[in-house]
């Protein structure tokens, strides 16, 4: 195997360490960890056998030549801008990244501007809390990375990649925001989706979790989603043009649960948009169902809704 290159690292967060602890395994020496707190680079220089850690940036080591930079996204450009005033490490040649996935390398210009290659690797995973390193290493297997840069730091980048056993996935500069929607829309809002669902059956009462109720529902919408054109799979009373259904689903949740009411009508919109567009309803009933749902809310106000015992 060819030598690898030396990575040093700053920021012992969760997904820098897993990085790291990947690139480890694959036989990158990571020679320096920098960090605002001690004990957490202390803890992953045990797993990846690093002699060198700090919270001083002026202690990375000098032979650096692969810079993750691992901090949070509002820290990015500052610590580019102390990092080019580091003046015992050469960043001609280094390949320098960052982790976010809503940034652009362009907040990495000043180590640029020092002979630094930069680009941008974003996982695209989560790594829940309270799970030991080695478990969160395992969901990098197969996973995507956004990538961006230009035409040398791409090149890097996609090496990166490769050798996390992942697929790079290039994302233009100018699409970097809605790339990151899209990742936001995957994992947090999905998480959205799944609180309402356990929220409603609580208030059911169904005597088994509702993964075991509505899990088979969920899983075979999923699969059908991504084997059939979504104008297939679309159901329920949105689609059926069943109006009296869900007007009454609008006054079952303003009378018992008024804090899912915008979502459900939310959705509600984006399905008639997407019911329309595929010819499953026509311009009459667009307009017919947006108008119950403008009805709904503006005869809903929360104060007069009333509980429900739990």
């Amino acid at each position: 195997m060819a030598r690898r290159p030396k990575v040093s690292i700053i920021g012992a967060g969760t997904v820098g360490s897993v990085i790291v602890l990947a690139l480890h395994d694959k036989g990158y020496p990571i020679v320096s960890i920098i960090n605002r707190s001690g004990q957490s680079a202390i803890a992953l220089a045990k797993a990846v056998k690093c002699e060198r850690v700090s919270t001083n940036l002026n202690d990375l080591a000098a032979s650096t030549q692969i810079l993750i930079i691992a901090v949070s996204d509002a820290a990015i450009a500052e610590i580019a801008v102390s990092l080019a005033q580091v003046k015992r490490v050469k960043f001609k040649g280094m390949f320098v990244f960052h982790l976010s996935g809503a940034h652009t390398s362009d907040l990495l210009e000043p180590v640029r501007k020092k002979g630094a290659v930069t680009a941008s690797i974003h996982p695209i995973q989560t790594f829940p809390r309270g799970q030991r390193l080695t478990q969160l290493r395992a969901r990098l297997r197969g996973i995507s990375y956004g990538i961006e840069g230009n035409q040398e730091g791409i090149k890097l980048a996609r090496q990166i990649v490769n050798d996390l056993e992942g697929r790079a996935v290039v994302i233009p500069k100018e699409l970097k925001p809605l790339y990151h929607i899209a990742c936001v829309f995957a994992s947090n809002y999905m998480m959205v989706f799944i609180n309402t669902i356990s929220e409603l059956s609580k208030r059911l009462g169904f005597g088994a979790a509702w993964t075991e109720i509505l899990g088979p529902l969920m899983t075979t919408s999923m699969e059908n989603v991504v084997t059939q054109p979504i104008s297939s799979v679309l159901t329920g009373p949105i689609v059926r043009k069943d109006f009296e259904t869900l007007e009454r689903h609008l006054d079952a949740l303003a009378e018992s649960a008024p804090n899912l009411l915008p979502l459900y009508t939310v959705c509600g919109i984006e399905l008639v948009r997407l019911a329309k567009s595929s010819g499953r309803l026509t311009e009459n009933d667009f307009t017919e169902i947006l108008s119950i749902f403008r009805k709904s809310l503006k005869q809903s106000p929360p104060s007069k809704t009333k509980k429900v015992n739990q």
